[in-house]
């Protein structure tokens, strides 16, 4: 149901995507997903009930509730004039049919009954299921067959083909497994690990005694060279020293016949895109981050400012690095707004509180709470070490302020909006402060105008442009950056030993109007382009411009055009 689909796209954690989701969606798609969800809810029914109770089931009792969710699911409406209830479709074919046996099995009587919680019981379904095989009954063609080592020796073929003769694939590594090292396995009269290659020598050999034998492997799995079987090596070295190493070269070029399958006499290449919308169009605003992006890659303006186009977040999509960016500057956002002058005298507690008040409005994510509680924990430790120190001479801690700042041009005024993460005010001027979970740009890229962020915040607080703060002079530019790794936490104060934040400042504002300049001419494309300055892990509209099919890298650091 698309209807669905698009609400729990877009109402993940956070109120601004829930409101999103409310505006975007018709009264008649509201009605269509609640009829979903309902639907939805009666046929999980059997695995809900399981589930509420918390005393110990049969794994029977699992697999069948399972099962029949399954077939609900699965189930296709009834016809009116039907005069019975279809077949599930969940049995039918190769799939189904593998399925409906794997699950027979687990509800045989004859099995003794197995006792196992609900939590246990998704880990064993998955380990158990993964070891199920679907075979096509079909062939894909009258002539051809793909058997396993097994089915093979059974039979008696023209040709055979031996396949994925690469070590670790044919034949397997040798597992002992994670519960019991070799020496264990020695004291209990277990078999050797090793014990399942000799068995898979064995139908090595016995196919490669046919009339006709074609060995194959792959050089590369995933661009990454392979190391063929250790038969194939051994199988070389006898023939070398029989004076025989051309036995195994094939008779016939079968690669040039895979080549010339997949050659293509005419490549269509396409060009990196450079739209151009008029000048209305055109926005008369960005934010402090959007700027950066603009410089990086221009093609991105242009996706999510004029086509308005959102990447869709990937349904159940785990917490990430967005998250925990949002965690992060909450928290110490929070923490700055109660103690704007004077510290607690628990740092980390307080710190750790609104953490746990951040986790819970996320919907008490368990895995939020699990694997970045203790690295959180780990950056509030050394904050509450660090931050008496930060605050030395510091009249007021500010955090989370918005500003606003309009620049003139020909083609009109320009807005610049943003938010500073933390303001100190001291009585030599502001420290302006960037919180990071990730690693902040270098300083030699924050001179050279790459990363203008920090220096245009300071541009702003000189202007007087943030709400509630004077202009004011700028003493010093910092990073935090709040990895909860090791170190937990580091300060990166800006040196800027040949200039001034003042001067920084009026070099990052320049920059900009230069650059707002440039696309007030109609004539400049937003190209999507890709520079060697620039980081480009998180672009939502890498697709959308194609980059894969035209973009490699070039002398200049910007991504080449095909000719």
């Amino acid at each position: 149901d698309a209807s669905l689909e698009r609400a729990a796209r877009e109402a993940s954690p956070g109120g601004s995507r829930r409101d999103l989701a409310v505006r975007r969606l018709w009264p008649e798609d509201w009605a269509g997903a609640r009829d979903l969800v309902a639907r939805l809810r009666t046929a999980y029914t059997p695995l809900v009930a399981m589930y509420a109770n918390p005393n110990e089931r049969t794994l029977r009792d699992f697999a069948k509730a399972h099962a029949d969710t399954a077939e609900q699911l699965a189930a296709v409406p009834v016809l009116p004039d039907a005069k019975e209830e279809p077949a599930s479709p969940l049995w039918h074919g190769e799939a189904g049919q593998a399925a409906l046996q794997f699950f027979s099995s687990l509800l045989d009587p004859a099995l003794p009954d197995l006792l196992i919680t609900r939590a246990d019981y998704p880990d064993l379904y998955r380990s158990l299921i993964s070891g199920q095989n679907v075979r096509p009954r079909v062939p894909v063609h009258p002539r051809l067959f793909i058997w396993g080592p097994f089915e093979a020796r059974l039979q008696q073929t023209d040709v055979v083909v031996l396949g994925s003769l690469n070590d670790g694939t044919w034949p397997e590594s040798a597992d002992p497994g994670p519960w019991l090292n070799r020496p264990m396995r020695q004291t209990l009269g277990l078999p050797s690990p090793e014990e399942e290659i000799g068995r898979a020598a064995h139908d090595f050999i016995s196919l490669a005694g046919a009339d006709r034998v074609i060995m194959t492997r792959a050089a590369k799995v995933d661009g990454v060279p392979t190391v063929p079987s250790r038969w194939l090596l051994r199988l070389k070295a006898l023939l070398g020293g029989l004076g025989a190493n051309d036995a195994l070269t094939p008779k016939s070029d079968w690669l040039a016949w895979a080549r010339n399958r997949d050659h293509i006499s005419r490549r269509r290449q396409i060009r990196a895109p450079e739209p151009r919308p008029s000048l209305e169009l055109r926005p008369r605003g960005l934010s402090l981050s959007d700027v950066e992006t603009w410089m990086a890659n221009p093609y991105a303006i242009f996706a999510r400012h004029i086509l308005r186009l959102e990447a869709m977040p990937p349904i159940g999509m785990l917490p990430g690095p967005a998250e925990k960016g949002q965690i992060l500057h909450e928290a110490v956002s929070r923490f700055a707004k109660q103690y704007p002058k004077q510290l607690p005298s628990d740092v980390a507690a307080e710190l750790m509180t609104v953490f746990a008040g951040m986790v819970d409005e996320l919907g008490a994510e368990p895995r939020v709470r699990a694997f970045w509680g203790p690295r959180f924990r780990r950056f509030a430790e050394w904050f509450a070490e660090t931050e008496p120190a930060r605050r030395s001479g510091v009249l007021e801690t500010l955090a989370e302020i918005e500003g606003k700042e309009v620049l003139e041009t020909l083609s009109g005024g320009f807005t610049l909006r943003g938010r500073a993460d933390r303001i100190d005010v001291t009585e030599r001027g502001i420290v302006i402060t960037d919180y990071k979970t990730g690693s902040p740009p270098a300083e030699s890229k924050v001179i050279d105008g790459f990363a203008p962020q920090l220096p245009l915040e300071a541009a702003m607080a000189i202007a007087g442009a943030f709400t509630g703060l004077p202009s004011s002079s700028v003493s010093g530019l910092r990073y935090i950056r709040a990895s909860g790794g090791e170190p937990p936490g580091v300060d990166v104060d800006l040196k800027l030993k040949d200039t001034t934040p003042a001067e920084l400042a009026a070099q990052a504002r320049k920059g900009l109007v230069d650059l707002i300049r440039a696309f007030d001419d109609p004539a400049t494309p937003y190209r999507a382009v890709r520079r060697r300055d620039f980081k480009y892990d998180y672009d939502d509209y890498a697709g959308l411009a194609r980059i894969a099919e035209w973009a490699h890298g070039n002398d200049d650091g910007e991504a080449e055009e095909p000719a």
